[in-house]
């Protein structure tokens, strides 16, 4: 969003016809074309408004549940509502917390649950989107890629199985089965920790979720899923609530932060690293020339 935001500021102050200006108009054009991370304008304003609607949902969420809460006790009504802000916002990016997230209602932790599985989920559906998107040059001409094979003939093809939906389902659901056996692998693991926590509670718990419950332990994989590092902890202890676990429960946890890392990667070659072309009429049919905009 950004990066447009940037491009269109200094296309606008380029010097009219200018070779600058040339250049960014390019760049505004076809922008999935250059960079991996910039969208056509309808693109980038889905983007802007899906960004905006989880923040607000998130937002308003934790106000609704949490504005008397012990997480925010003794702040003022500003500082409830920057506070929320703050976690609504950092729950998919940073992970960092201006609140004790063991004091958050369920509603808020399991909508963070939910924030934290989808992190980056909205702008790697759009660059997978708009990258299966057929283009044509100017004057109705066919781009080629770097093979010399028309771009975007396979995507036109698969044009009903490249939706936005599909694409998305597609994105959040690729790890489903690992995730569901790594927890489970977890919950045998820790059994002797669930029995006990169930047994004898703690009289140092710190939170509302207890020492040892499955819920922190689908929260916490949905952190190192989504590679945000939120944590509901461990009694009165700095560690995060995974610092309790064993060691091969550890492993397991390092084993889903790497694929919820990985599972932004591309499918197949990016249309920002191929070279343009067209063919050239007064060349033969198996030689290409650069495009130059």
């Amino acid at each position: 969003i950004m990066v447009r935001l940037i491009a269109t500021l200094l296309e606008r102050q380029a010097k009219a016809k200018s070779e600058r200006q040339r250049v960014l108009d390019f760049l505004l054009e076809h922008p999935r074309r250059c960079f991996t991370h910039m969208f056509p304008a309808v693109h980038t304003l889905w983007l802007l408004l899906v960004a905006i609607a989880l923040n607000v949902v998130a937002t308003s969420v934790i106000l609704w549940q949490d504005h008397d809460s012990p997480a925010m006790a003794n702040m003022s009504t500003m500082d409830k509502v920057w506070n929320a802000l703050f976690q609504a916002v950092c729950c998919r990016t940073a992970g960092m917390s201006s609140v004790n997230t063991a004091y958050l209602s369920q509603a808020s932790t399991l909508l963070l649950t939910v924030m934290m599985y989808l992190a980056t989920t909205p702008t790697v559906v759009t660059m997978r989107f708009s990258a299966v998107m057929g283009r044509k040059g100017k004057k109705g001409q066919q781009e080629l890629d770097i093979t010399g094979r028309v771009e975007g003939i396979d995507e036109d093809m698969l044009q009903a199985d490249n939706s936005l939906k599909s694409q998305a389902r597609r994105y959040l659901t690729q790890d489903v089965t690992y995730l569901t056996t790594i927890l489970f692998l977890i919950c045998c693991l820790e059994k002797e920790a669930f029995v006990r926590s169930a047994k004898h509670a703690s009289p140092d718990g710190d939170g509302l979720y207890g020492d040892f419950t499955i819920f922190k332990v689908v929260f916490e994989l949905a952190s190192a899923y989504g590679t945000s590092g939120l944590s509901l902890g461990y009694r009165d202890q700095a560690a995060s609530f995974s610092g309790t676990w064993g060691p091969c429960s550890q492993l397991l946890l390092v084993l889903v932060m790497v694929l919820g890392r990985l599972r932004g990667l591309p499918d197949s070659i990016d249309p920002s690293v191929r070279v343009a072309m067209r063919r050239d009429d007064r060349v033969a049919d198996e030689e290409h020339c650069f495009i130059h905009a």
